[in-house]
C-alpha cells in the first residue's frame, strides 16, 4: 500500500473550499495538493520515466481515492464511484485533478468534535462511551452502512473501559483520521 504523506504531514490537510461565489481552491491549497498529487504520479509505474521525458504526469485511477483521502476528503463508496466515472482508466492529470476534488469537496466534512457530538447522541448512558456490539448494529444498519469487517477495523485497537465500552472521543478519533487502506472502484 502506498502511503500518502505530501498532503498530510503528519495531520490532515483542512481544506475548506468556501462558497465565496466560485468555489475554487486557492492558489496555496493547490500548491499542497500538487505536493501530494507529486509525490503518487512518481511513485506510480513509469512515472519518474515520464517525468525525465518531459510528458505530463498522471495519478493512475486506482490511486485516486487514496490521494483524495490522503488530501483530506473521504468520499463515501457511491461519491467515489461517481466522481471516479469521469476519470480516464489510465489515471487522471493535475489539473483535472483539482476540479475533481473541488467536486468533492462539496459536501462538508465532519470534524472530530461534531463526529463526537453525534456519537454521544447514541450513548444512552451518558458517560461518553459506547458498547461496541451497539455500535456495530448502528454502523451496519443506518446510512451509509459499513460491513462488519469494517466496522471491526475501525474498533480494533481501541481500548475498552471496565465495562467493555469503547470512548466515544475514540472512536471518533479514529473514524476522522481514516482507515489505512481505502477501497476502489
Amino acid at each position: 500500500a502506498l502511503p500518502i504523506p505530501a498532503c498530510v504531514g503528519s495531520r490532515a490537510m483542512d481544506i475548506k473550499i468556501l462558497p465565496d461565489g466560485d468555489g475554487e481552491l486557492t492558489k496555496e491549497q493547490k500548491a499542497e495538493i500538487a505536493k501530494g498529487f507529486n509525490f503518487v504520479a512518481l511513485s506510480a509505474d513509469g512515472g519518474r520515466a515520464r517525468k525525465r521525458k518531459g510528458l505530463p504526469m498522471f495519478v493512475p485511477k486506482a490511486d485516486v481515492p487514496r490521494l483524495l483521502r490522503g488530501c483530506g476528503r473521504a468520499p463515501g463508496p457511491e461519491e467515489l464511484k461517481e466522481l471516479l466515472q469521469d476519470v480516464p482508466d489510465q489515471g487522471i492529470e493535475l489539473e483535472d485533478f483539482f476540479a475533481l476534488y473541488e467536486k468533492a469537496s462539496v459536501a462538508p466534512l465532519l470534524n472530530e468534535l461534531e463526529l463526537f457530538e453525534a456519537l454521544k447522541v447514541l450513548d444512552l448512558t451518558r458517560t461518553d462511551s459506547m458498547d461496541p456490539k451497539n455500535l456495530k448494529d448502528i454502523l451496519t444498519a443506518f446510512g451509509d452502512r459499513l460491513t462488519v469487517a469494517d466496522v471491526d477495523k475501525v474498533l480494533e485497537g481501541l481500548p475498552r473501559d471496565g465495562l467493555g465500552r469503547v470512548s466515544c472521543r475514540l472512536i471518533a478519533r479514529k473514524l476522522i483520521k481514516g482507515p489505512e487502506e481505502i477501497p476502489h472502484v
